[in-house]
Parts: C-alpha cells; sequence; structure tokens
C-alpha cells in the first residue's frame, strides 16, 4: 500500500462516517443559495482555526471556493469522528485520493501536493535523505505512515505521540532528525524563526512520502465535484493558493502526478 493510499484509508474512514445527517449539496443547491457546510479542526494551525485573524489555509481557500461559486459558507468545529457525523458536513478540505478510497464521497481533482519532510538541526550537513542518517535515531509519530515507511526500510525509528514532540526530540539532540509532515514543519519554523533546525523536502522525489489533497463533496452531484475542481483550477491560476499558503510560511506545491 503506498502513503497516499494509507492516508487515504484513515480520511476514508472518517468521511464514511458522515452518511448521517443533512442531505449533501448538490450544484443545482448551491446554485439556488444553499451554502457550503465544511467540518474542521478549530485548532490545527496552519490548516483550519477559530482564530478570525488566522483561519487557517483550508478554511482560507474554502472562503475563496465560496466565492468563486457565488455561494456562502459555514464551518462546524470538530474533533473526532463522532462529532464530524453529528455535524453532517458535506465539504471536507483534506481528502486524500487513492485507487483504494470507498464511500460516500465524491473528490475533486486535487488542489496540492505534500508529504514528510526531514527534520534536522541546522549544524548537520551532508543529510538529504533519511538513509544518509546511517543508523541516527527519527523521530515518528506513532502509527503514521512516516513510521511504517522508514521502518519497512531498516531505519532506527524512535515514536511519538505528537509532532511537536518529533521536533522537541530533534531540538535536544533525542533524535538525529524528524519525519514532519511539510506544512506543520513550515508553520512550527515561522512562529519560531530563531529554532536551530532546518528542513530537506525529501518527500518531493519519494512516492511513499507524499500524497496529493483534494476537497471532498459528501453526496455530492458529480457536477458540483467538477465545478469545484474548475475553481480550484482558477485560484491556482491567479495564484490565491499560493498567497493562502504563503501567508501561514507554508510553501505551495502542485499536485504530484499520478504513479503511472
Amino acid at each position: 500500500m503506498t502513503a497516499a493510499s494509507r492516508v487515504a484509508a484513515a480520511v476514508a474512514l472518517g468521511l464514511a462516517l458522515t452518511t448521517a445527517g443533512a442531505g449533501a449539496a448538490t450544484l443545482a443547491d448551491v446554485r439556488a443559495g444553499t451554502s457550503l457546510h465544511v467540518c474542521a479542526n478549530p485548532d490545527a494551525l496552519p490548516f483550519s482555526s477559530q482564530d478570525p485573524a488566522a483561519p487557517g489555509i483550508h478554511l482560507e481557500v474554502a472562503e475563496a471556493l465560496a466565492r468563486a461559486l457565488g455561494t456562502k459558507w459555514r464551518v462546524s468545529w470538530v474533533f473526532g469522528m463522532r462529532a464530524v457525523r453529528q455535524a453532517g458536513c458535506e465539504v471536507f478540505m483534506s481528502a486524500v485520493p487513492s485507487p483504494d478510497s470507498r464511500g460516500p464521497m465524491r473528490l475533486t481533482q486535487p488542489y496540492f501536493g505534500t508529504g514528510y519532510v526531514l527534520l534536522l538541526p541546522r549544524a548537520t550537513s551532508g543529510v538529504k535523505s533519511f538513509e544518509d542518517l546511517k543508523g541516527g535515531k527519527i523521530g515518528v509519530q506513532v502509527q503514521s505512515v512516516a513510521q511504517w515507511v522508514l521502518t519497512k526500510r531498516g531505519l532506527t525509528t524512535t515514536p511519538s505521540l505528537t509532532n511537536e514532540a518529533i521536533i522537541e526530540q530533534v531540538l535536544t539532540g533525542e533524535a538525529a532528525a524528524g519525519a514532519v509532515p511539510a506544512g506543520l514543519a513550515a508553520w512550527y519554523l515561522k512562529q519560531h524563526p530563531a529554532a536551530a533546525l532546518q528542513v530537506v523536502e525529501v518527500y518531493v522525489g519519494d512516492p511513499d512520502l507524499r500524497w496529493n489533497v483534494a476537497v471532498g463533496l459528501r453526496d455530492s452531484d458529480q457536477a458540483l465535484a467538477d465545478t469545484v475542481s474548475q475553481a480550484l483550477q482558477e485560484l491556482v491560476r491567479n495564484g490565491t493558493l499560493a498567497a493562502a499558503f504563503a501567508k501561514y510560511g507554508v510553501p505551495y506545491r502542485e499536485p504530484f502526478p499520478a504513479a503511472p
């Protein structure tokens, strides 16, 4: 199973639990003025937040999409799968396309690519991949794609419950490096510019450590998914997506081509 498939499996579990609740939006509903109902974590910067001054990348993109579609949008703050099901949300900004995906979702075309970066002490030199660490401990989040991939490759990993704990391991020297999602690493460095850390974007050339992200639309019709895909493409062309990412210190990367 690829990294994208494993990420998608976790996302699909959450999406599959959203079949209960209010009916989902169709293109006709949206054109008639029905608002888009988004689910988001209230404390998950750089992607989502309850802070109006810094709502996060996903919610800034959701707002731009609503403007492009000429409709309103609203958000339900959720923690965990039960809350997602109870909220009856229709729009998920972080769905991961995969041939293994199943469930009541229509996915748009991907709108950005991401993956795991190699987080190192700033003084480290000559390390361009996880394999270059020569037995050094690599901090990984428990039950993450990074833990599965790097352990399978025979590398030495040390698990933590959170990505913040991995960053602390690297800063203190408890780990020689960390495998951290690109967005979270970039956001941390924006918040802590003096941190003695460096980032190597290993995921760009490593299909096992990268994936694309799309918008998931619960029980939608294909017409709405296609229309949202077209709107996302326009937001890429006019620089709106890159600007939203840059606001939070996260480099925007276009989706990776599908595997042959």
